[in-house]
C-alpha cells in the first residue's frame, strides 16, 4: 500500500482495518506491515496503529519477542499521542493498542496481565465497537476458568457480531466456545460448531481462519481418540499452510497421535520437525513445550537420557530468554528450566555436543574472590526478584527469610557498591564490561527456589566450574577464592575430579 493513502483514511476505518487484517489473511498482513516502513508518518495515531498492527502480525508469525517489542513500542506511541492531546480520558487509539497488548499476553499465557489491559482498554474506548470486543474478551475469558459467564452468554456474543457484521469476532467466538465445550467432554456440541465456523470461513473468504478451524477440529478428533482420523486431516492441513506459527502447532498436534497410539518414534519424527521448524523461524513461544515434551519422551519412553538432557536444555534456553522479556517462569517454562537444573549429574556419560557449557554462564568469576562473587550473585538474585513484581514486603516470605535478615543481607550488599535504587540493576564499575547476559539468565531460572535453595545450587555450581579450571587442585582454589583450605574441603566434598 503506498503511504500516499494513508492520510485519507479516518483512525476508526484503520482500527476496523488493521484489526481484520490481522485473521484474514497473512500474506496480506505482512506485505502492508513488515514490507513497509511508515516511521515518517506525521501523524502519530496512525502511526501507533501500524506499529501495533506490525505487532499482531509478528505475532501471527509467532516471533514472541519482536511482536512484544513491537507492541510496546506502539503503545509509547499511542501514549505520547494522548499527552499530546492533554490527556483525554477517552482515547479509541490507545484503548485498541491496550487490547492488542492484552490479546498478545493471554495467547502466551500472561493471563492476569492480559485481563489488565482489557480493562485498561475499556476504560479508554470510545467506539460501541471496541467496547463490545473487549467485552467479549472478559466475558469468554471468566468462562473458560470457571469464575463467571455461561454458555448462553457466548453464545448471545456470537449473535451480536453476526447482527453487526463484524465476521471475524463472530468467528473467534464460535471457536473459543467450541474450545470450551471440548474442554468439557461435550463433543457432539464442539463439533458442530467447528463445522459451522468452517463453513463460515469459506462463505466469508477468510482463508487463515479456516486453516485455523481445521486445525482445532483435527484436535477435536483426537480428544475423541480416532487417531488415524486425526492425523489425515492433519497430514492434509499441513501441505500449503502459510503461518509459520500454526504449523509448529500442527505438527506438535500430529506427535500427539503417535505419541497415544505408543508409536513413539514417529512421535520423535514429528516433534523433532515441529522444534527444528520453531527453531528456524525463532518461534520462541513453542520451543519450551516441544523441548519438555521432547526430553520426557527421550527420557520415559525411548530410554535415551542424553537426548533427553539436550532437549531440556533447548527448552530451558527458550524459557529463560523469555523471562528476560519479562514472561512469567511458569508451567511448562519453569517445568523444563527444573527438568534441566535437575538432570542426573552421573549415571551415564553426556556426549560433548550436548553436554552442558557454564563457561558463559560462569566467565565473570575468573579472577574474583569467593566473597565478590558470592555477592554479585546475592545482588543479582535479589534485584531480579524486585524486577519481577514482587512487592519489597512480599519478598522474605517469598525467599523463606525472616525480614530481619532479609534486610541485613541488603544493607551488607549496599555497602558494598550495590544500588537497589536502580531498576535494571547498576553494577558496581568492576562488572561494567564484563558480560553480564548469561549469568542474568541463570539468575532468571532461580526465581521460583527460595533464598537457601538457589545459594546451594549457584554455590555447587560454580564450585564445580572453577574447581575444573584449576585442574582440580584444592590448594590453588582456595588461593583463587581467598578461602581457607578447609572451607575449600567443605565445598568440594561431593566433587570428584574428571
Amino acid at each position: 500500500m503506498h503511504k500516499s493513502l494513508v492520510p485519507e483514511k479516518k483512525t476508526n476505518e484503520w482500527l476496523e482495518f488493521i484489526s481484520r487484517l490481522g485473521l484474514v489473511s497473512i500474506s496480506d498482513a505482512r506485505n502492508i506491515f513488515l514490507s513497509g516502513d511508515y516511521t515518517q508518518l506525521p501523524d502519530l495515531g496512525q502511526k501507533s496503529l501500524y506499529t501495533a498492527g506490525k505487532g499482531k502480525t509478528l505475532s501471527l508469525e509467532g516471533n514472541l519477542i519482536g511482536s512484544k517489542m513491537t507492541l510496546d513500542e506502539a503503545l509509547l506511541l499511542a501514549e505520547t499521542r494522548n499527552a499530546e492531546l492533554g490527556f483525554p480520558v477517552r482515547d479509541e487509539v490507545l484503548a485498541y493498542v491496550q487490547y492488542e497488548r492484552g490479546v498478545f499476553l493471554e495467547k502466551f499465557g500472561e493471563s492476569f496481565n492480559g485481563l489488565s489491559l482489557y480493562r485498561s482498554a475499556k476504560r479508554l474506548a470510545e467506539s460501541k465497537t471496541l467496547n463490545a470486543v473487549v467485552d467479549y474478551q472478559l466475558s469468554a475469558h471468566e468462562l473458560q476458568k470457571g469464575t463467571g459467564s455461561s454458555i448462553a452468554e457466548a453464545q448471545s456474543w456470537i449473535k451480536y457480531f453476526y447482527r453487526h457484521n463484524m465476521h471475524i469476532m463472530e468467528l473467534v467466538a464460535i471457536r473459543r466456545l467450541a474450545t470450551y465445550h471440548r474442554g468439557q467432554e461435550e463433543f457432539k456440541e464442539a463439533d458442530e460448531l467447528l463445522m459451522r465456523a468452517m463453513d463460515l470461513g469459506s462463505q466469508y473468504d477468510y482463508p487463515f481462519m479456516v486453516e485455523q478451524f481445521k486445525n482445532s477440529y483435527g484436535y477435536l478428533v483426537y480428544s475423541r481418540g480416532s487417531f488415524l482420523e486425526a492425523r489425515e486431516i492433519y497430514h492434509d492441513l499441513r501441505q500449503g499452510l502459510l503461518s509459520k506459527y500454526l504449523m509448529a502447532t500442527v505438527l506438535e498436534n500430529l506427535t500427539l497421535t503417535y505419541y497415544d497410539a505408543d508409536e513413539f518414534d514417529a512421535a520423535s519424527k514429528y516433534l523433532s520437525e515441529a522444534l527444528a521448524h520453531s527453531q528456524k523461524y525463532d518461534i520462541l513461544s513453542r520451543i519450551p513445550d516441544e523441548g519438555l515434551f521432547m526430553g520426557d519422551m527421550h527420557r520415559d519412553k525411548l530410554q535415551q537420557p542424553e537426548l533427553a538432557t539436550h532437549y531440556y536444555q533447548i527448552g530451558s534456553q527458550a524459557a529463560l530468554k523469555m523471562a528476560e522479556y519479562g514472561f512469567s517462569l511458569t508451567g511448562e517454562r519453569l517445568e523444563v528450566v527444573e527438568r534441566f537444573e535437575n538432570r542426573p549429574k552421573a549415571g551415564y556419560s553426556l556426549p560433548e555436543s550436548i553436554g552442558t557449557d557454564k563457561s558463559k554462564t560462569f566467565a565473570f568469576a575468573l579472577g574474583q574472590t569467593w566473597k565478590q562473587i558470592n555477592d554479585l550473585f546475592q545482588f543479582l538474585l535479589l534485584q531480579k526478584h524486585l524486577e519481577s513484581g514482587v512487592g519489597i514486603s512480599e519478598l522474605p516470605a517469598k525467599l523463606e527469610l525472616k525480614t530481619s535478615t532479609y534486610y541485613a543481607i541488603k544493607r551488607r550488599l549496599s555497602q558494598q557498591g550495590y544500588n537497589f535504587e536502580s531498576i535494571p540493576a547498576v553494577l558496581p564499575q568492576t562488572y561494567v564490561k564484563r558480560d553480564m547476559v548469561a549469568l542474568i539468565s541463570y539468575v532468571n531460572g532461580l526465581l521460583s527456589l527460595s533464598w537457601s535453595q538457589a545459594n546451594e545450587q549457584f554455590e555447587k555450581e560454580i564450585i564445580e566450574y572453577l574447581f575444573k579450571q584449576v585442574g582440580y587442585q584444592k590448594t590453588k582454589l582456595a588461593e583463587k577464592l581467598e578461602i581457607s583450605y578447609p572451607t575449600v574441603l567443605q565445598k568440594t566434598k561431593s566433587l570428584k575430579a574428571g
